[in-house]
């Protein structure tokens, strides 16, 4: 991937035909890393307001590819990680049909897709495992970057014999939204993945944009991934618990396969407060290392929010009564009497739980008490 992605971009959206075909330098990385500055800086300045089509230029096109796709690709990967149960009824689900067929919602490159295949490349996923046929479905409106999406995911599996021959990508330049009501009307599918949806654009999507979704999702269901910021991560908070109110999504906890513990209202989804998440990480990437570098800004860390909504065929498994999800990072103490806290999530309104010596727990970490504890005075601290 490390060299394919820039081997790619450099044939497609190099200025110079003797620039094409050739193998990726660090001349070619000063030359993009431009672009990729200059799209770093729209991000910046506009993310609060409506960006521009920045897709629709090259330059910025390239710059995506090359920057952007790999880092985005890095947090799905972590939550097919994460869990791996979800991704195993994927399989499991294209395997009995004959085809794993995937959606892939405001899909940009792809991004999402080629996290799922190198997911599928990792040593943990079995070769007999996968089925036959991996059809995957590139939805956006922005024809070209699809286009791109379908080209960088032929040339990639070609290089793998676990994928060679069964992928087959179909692409889709339609708005999301307005595309699932006319034209899938409850297809079924084995997964479902959208990315940055509830981020974009002016007009926020709406529970009827994902019925014709939620009624066709079988074997792992459907993965939204959203900014860890506090607008879109607090407006998939309350999508979570919209769906749970009408009836959309079983009020069961087997209902989710994450993050949420409990098919209760969301606690964070208003207030100052919202519910993200914070993985140490480090991209496998030597290219990516020397962009971030060019932008001054080492990634040590993927943010993001999401919800993987679970289907009826394959709910996940029932959790301890007494494992919380951690969704803070230690708050310190005010004063040398008192200990640390973090936050645990409940329905309704987050806990408070004063960590013992040596207890250390982090943001999105799975906390087993020692027993059920109902009111907020039992963790030793109004």
């Amino acid at each position: 991937m490390d060299e394919s992605l820039p081997h790619w971009v450099k044939t497609y959206y190099s200025p110079k035909e003797s620039w094409k075909g050739k193998p990726f330098t660090e001349v070619d990385a000063q030359f993009f890393l431009k672009g990729i500055r200059d799209l770093s800086d729209i991000f910046t300045d506009d993310r609060d307001r409506n960006l521009p089509a920045y897709l629709n230029h090259p330059k910025y096109r390239s710059s995506y590819l090359l920057y952007w796709l790999p880092l985005q690709s890095a947090k799905f990967n972590s939550l097919f990680i994460a869990h791996a149960q979800a991704l195993q009824a994927a399989l499991k689900h294209g395997k009995k049909t004959g085809t794993m067929r995937v959606l892939d919602l405001g899909a940009g490159p792809g991004t999402a897709s080629i996290a799922l295949l190198l997911a599928l490349l990792d040593p943990s996923v079995d070769a007999d495992q996968i089925p036959e046929k991996i059809e995957l479905n590139l939805v956006d409106q922005n024809s070209t970057i699809i286009q791109d999406g379908k080209s960088l995911i032929e040339h990639l599996v070609t290089h793998y014999p676990k994928l060679k021959n069964k992928v087959t990508v179909n692409t889709f330049p339609y708005d999301w939204k307005e595309w699932g009501v006319r034209s899938w009307k409850d297809q079924e599918s084995s997964l479902i993945l959208f990315g940055h949806v509830l981020n974009e654009g002016a007009q926020a999507p709406q529970l009827k944009h994902f019925e014709p979704y939620l009624k066709g999702m079988r074997g792992g269901g459907m993965l939204i991934v959203e900014p860890a910021a506090k607008n879109p991560s607090q407006m998939l908070s309350r999508l979570r618990d919209h769906f749970f109110e009408t009836q959309a999504l079983a009020a069961l906890p087997g209902s989710l396969w994450g993050p949420c513990l409990h098919a209760g209202r969301c606690p964070l989804a208003n207030g100052k407060d919202w519910c993200h998440f914070s993985i140490p990480t480090k991209l496998p990437s030597k290219w990516f290392a020397y962009l971030s570098r060019g932008l001054s800004t080492e990634k040590e860390w993927l943010k993001y929010s999401y919800l993987w909504i679970a289907s009826a065929e394959s709910p996940s498994p029932a959790t301890k009564a007494n494992l919380r999800r951690v969704v803070s990072d230690p708050i310190p103490a005010k004063t040398m009497r008192l200990s640390d806290l973090v936050l645990l999530c409940e329905p309704e309104v987050t806990l408070r739980y004063a960590l013992k010596k040596n207890e250390r727990y982090w943001r999105g970490d799975l906390m087993e008490l020692k027993k059920v504890l109902k009111l907020d005075r039992d963790f030793g601290r109004d």
